[in-house]
């Protein structure tokens, strides 16, 4: 798990590198979403190391799931919500939120680690 965790935090300062240099090139948008991106793999790598700190070994693979699936309640009703108002930035956000998700919970279950 710890160099699944290790990859999270890689790949979430990597595109908080991206989001920078979108900044740079004044395409803000780009950057904001990017940053969006970024913050959900940083949760997901904080939510896994708390879970290897406070979960004996033999759960953790299974409590750390479970944290991942509860998560994104939030999301849908969101996402849900601004589609129901025809606010397609605020969808677009949520999607992409659940989109990251969706990568860390792929990259979780194909991991060859133990």
């Amino acid at each position: 798990m710890n160099a699944f965790l290790k990859d999270l935090e890689q790949t979430a300062a990597d595109l908080r590198q991206q989001a920078n240099a979108f900044a740079a090139d004044q395409r803000q948008d780009d950057a904001d979403l990017t940053k969006i991106r970024a913050n959900i793999y940083e949760i997901c790598a904080t939510i896994g190391n708390v879970v290897r700190k406070m979960t004996p070994e033999e759960q953790r693979e299974a409590v750390y799931r479970k944290k991942l699936e509860e998560l994104p309640r939030n999301w849908y009703t969101a996402l849900e919500m601004a589609r129901a108002h025809g606010n397609a930035q605020r969808a677009a956000v949520e999607e992409l939120k659940l989109e990251a998700l969706a990568d860390v919970l792929a990259r979780f279950e194909g991991r060859k680690e133990g």
